[in-house]
């Protein structure tokens, strides 16, 4: 790429100090002027031919249009080449030619917006755009166009023509800035290339247009380095550009949102040196700078409502991340089957008041293996499920219900100091568990063993509590070493 570009700074500073060295006019400086021209804009096309056959989708297509405007303006110069070479004459103004120059307008705008497009923000990117272009136009017109359009030595067709390439240079110029700041990263080197090519080929255009309509320019002309850099620039633009556009999004550059704005104030600033001056604005550029203006304040009210849309779609987005951080802390401190409290929970909530009275009841399920062997895994989740639904309905509101694990339950109960109000609680867990549950449409019966711990002084931990609890469940076990396991109907 180093080379490449050494190669074209080397064209365009050779052809720039060549036409300075020979004289101004003669032949010498017309045939290094057009074959210099032609050369550049040949191999322009022929690196963005070469980018567009390694590239895919949209970017493909984009390469190929630049290709084929860079070619139809090297026909341009060649028939202006024939006129003033061969001929050894100025070239009739207009010729056939003119159409090859002006088709690389057209498809240097659907090239770029092919290769760098955007996807978001189409209104405002268009506002942008007509605020652009209205700006260069009317500066444009102040320098250039009123002088054309008011010049006597030039015909209608001549006027209209020379008026058409400072015109599409505004539209050239627009497009590339407005889609510079939305190139993806990794187009951001090319976009600038492209954006730097169009400013040349507008000095080039804007130099030939005010040259001309003064019956002063002749092929050979300095200003004619313009469009060699142009080219150049394109051409190393197509030879950098990724192979692919890859969708990395479109990254707005902070200092280049304002670009609008930039021609603008300028605008603004000729405006207020040509009245200052003593000059009149014409009708047309009143009406001109004025819609520009209204145009300002609608992209304003455009950008307003966009804003607004998405700062409702950002409180959106946070209530939701909201609700998604309270389900995980729901997932993460609960069973996912029982929906009751994990041990996590549990002892979270037994630790919230180290010193505080509390007693905890420690439930192992009997007889639940059977119904899980006989009846499905799917009949031994449902059961879990409906002995903590029961656990729930027998406890107090500030209990916590957990599933420790397994057909292991545990109740925390706050407050108690009383050894028999959890006993009580046991006796009626022990009851109620023992009595027919309906599961899935079977019938099935279990029991459980009840361990209760209260806190005592000098309780240092929760798992001292629990290991009392645990105890005192095994010890309800052993005094019954005869029981009858209850057995699935």
């Amino acid at each position: 790429m180093l080379r490449v570009t050494l190669l074209g700074a080397l064209i365009v500073a050779g052809h720039f100090a060549a036409l300075r060295l020979l004289p101004e006019g003669s032949q010498a400086a017309t045939n290094l002027s057009v074959a210099t021209l032609i050369l550049s804009a040949l191999l322009a096309a022929a690196s963005a031919a070469r980018t567009a056959r390694r590239c895919a989708g949209r970017a493909r297509y984009g390469w190929a249009v630049l290709a084929v405007g860079m070619t139809g303006w090297a026909f341009g110069e060649s028939v202006w080449a024939f006129y003033v070479t061969f001929r050894e004459g100025n070239a009739p103004f207009p010729n056939i030619g003119d159409p090859g120059f002006l088709i690389m307008v057209p498809c240097a705008v659907a090239g770029m917006v092919a290769v760098l497009g955007v996807r978001r923000g189409l209104l405002r990117l268009m506002l942008d755009g007509l605020i652009i272009a209205g700006s260069l136009l009317f500066l444009a017109w102040i320098f250039i166009g009123q002088d054309v359009y008011d010049a006597g030595n030039l015909t209608p067709a001549a006027k209209a023509m020379s008026l058409a390439y400072p015109l599409s240079d505004v539209v050239l110029a627009a497009v590339a800035l407005i889609l510079l700041p939305r190139a993806a990263r990794g187009h951001r080197a090319t976009a600038g290339l492209i954006l730097a090519a169009a400013g040349a080929l507008s000095v080039g255009d804007l130099g030939f247009a005010y040259l001309n309509q003064h019956s002063t320019y002749t092929c050979g002309d300095p200003i004619d380095t313009g469009w060699v850099a142009g080219f150049v620039l394109m051409g190393l633009a197509a030879w950098r550009a990724p192979a692919d556009r890859r969708d990395d999004g479109e990254q707005d550059v902070p200092i280049l949102v304002w670009l609008p704005y930039v021609p603008l104030a300028i605008a603004i600033l000729a405006a207020v040196d040509r009245l200052a001056s003593g000059h009149r604005l014409t009708p047309f550029l009143s009406v001109l700078l004025g819609t520009v203006i209204l145009l300002v304040v609608v992209r304003q009210m455009v950008a307003l409502r966009d804003n607004t849309a998405l700062s409702r779609d950002l409180h959106r987005v946070v209530a939701e991340l909201r609700e998604r951080e309270a389900e995980l802390h729901h997932l993460a401190y609960h069973d996912p089957l029982t929906g009751l409290a994990n041990r996590m929970l549990f002892v979270d909530s037994a630790e919230a008041d180290p010193d505080g009275p509390l007693a905890v009841l420690y439930l192992d399920l009997d007889g639940f293996k059977p119904v899980n062997d006989r009846h499905g895994h799917a009949a031994g989740d449902a059961l879990l499920v409906e002995v903590g639904r029961l656990l729930r309905a027998e406890t107090r509101e500030g209990d916590l219900v957990a599933r420790l694990g397994g057909d292991e339950f545990a109740v925390l109960m706050p407050g108690v100091t009383d050894r028999t109000e959890a006993e009580d609680l046991s006796r009626r867990l022990t009851e109620r568990l023992a009595q027919p549950f309906t599961i899935l449409g079977h019938t099935v019966r279990i029991g459980a063993s009840v361990g209760v711990g209260v806190r005592e002084p000098g309780d240092l931990s929760v798992d001292t509590l629990l290991r009392r609890a645990d105890e005192s469940m095994y010890a309800v076990k052993s005094s019954r070493p005869n029981r009858r396991i209850p057995q699935p109907v």
